[in-house]
């Protein structure tokens, strides 16, 4: 009798821990984060996303750009442009990334015109990635670049300033804000005041006269933009922004620029992309159309 009373409470205790084991549930979390496989190559758009390069990776780029120029009747020069630019950006350490590229206008049928001055000026920046996202804040980051007058009968240094924020969400859409402050001081690379990028064009402004046309010395923008997957495996994303900025020159209506386009991750080591862009505006500081193709070659 004593046997089978023991014999029943195992059976019974081991019938319970069964049941206790059984209610378990496992939980499995999944995190993101903006460095991940999602990052843009930032010379070839409007906008900055706050993703630098991963630590120790280098990036051999080549662009190129065309655009439509609208120069003033009086100017006499509102030939096409064309841009050819070598880049190299560096992931010096993690959340830090170093860049310099030089635009070289090789002009319409290899005639810069009065782009000779301040061509192939060296333009350096720098992205640092200060906050991760986070809910239910962004990624964040600051981007500086700087044109130093290393081309034709250029002068001075021009600066820019830029607060970068990029959102991730579930569907692998990301959203980007940029706002940045300019500071130009120089009156040669007049195409380059056209856009904050690698690409540049326009037309040639003359003597810098604050009362008439003449360079404007601060200016400043806003960039929204989006970009996502195109297919399953995320390799290629298409991308959109919206630029409202200041005009370059005094007496120009401010600028607004639409841009449409895509990027192709084919490897690990080489990307491709290619951008369009429209203008919104009627004014001599606005390009009507341009376009442009990135590649990119990874190393390290």
């Amino acid at each position: 009798m004593r046997r089978t009373i023991v014999a029943t409470c195992v059976l019974a205790m081991g019938v319970a821990a069964s049941a206790q084991e059984s209610d378990v549930t496992t939980v499995t979390t999944k995190t993101t984060t903006i460095a991940g496989d999602a990052d843009l190559m930032s010379q070839l758009w409007q906008f900055e996303d706050a993703t630098p390069l991963d630590c120790g990776k280098l990036d051999l780029r080549l662009g190129f750009r065309w655009e439509t120029a609208s120069a003033p009747a009086n100017l006499g020069d509102s030939d096409d442009d064309f841009v050819l630019t070598p880049a190299l950006v560096w992931g010096v350490v993690e959340g830090l990334e170093l860049s310099a590229r030089v635009p070289v206008w090789v002009g319409d049928g290899g005639d810069a015109g009065a782009l000779d001055e301040g061509n192939a000026d060296t333009h350096l920046g720098v992205l640092w990635r200060f906050m991760e996202q986070g809910d239910p804040w962004p990624a964040m980051a600051l981007s500086g670049t700087l044109r130093v007058p290393t081309g034709d009968n250029s002068n001075k240094v021009d600066a820019e300033l830029r607060l970068v924020m990029t959102n991730e969400y579930d569907s692998g859409v990301r959203s980007h804000l940029n706002g940045f402050v300019q500071s130009v001081n120089g009156n040669s690379d007049p195409g380059l005041r056209r856009s904050r990028g690698w690409w540049g064009g326009g037309s040639f402004w003359g003597d810098d006269d604050d009362e008439g046309e003449g360079l404007r010395h601060f200016q400043w923008g806003v960039v929204i933009g989006a970009d996502g997957p195109l297919c399953a495996d995320g390799a290629v994303r298409w991308v959109a922004d919206y630029m409202h900025r200041s005009s370059h020159h005094y007496g120009a209506s401010n600028i607004n620029m639409l841009e449409l386009g895509w990027e192709w991750e084919i490897s690990e080591v080489h990307n491709l992309g290619m951008s369009f862009q429209i203008g919104l505006d009627d004014n001599e500081d606005t390009a009507n159309f341009g376009a442009g193709v990135m590649y990119s070659l990874s190393v390290g």
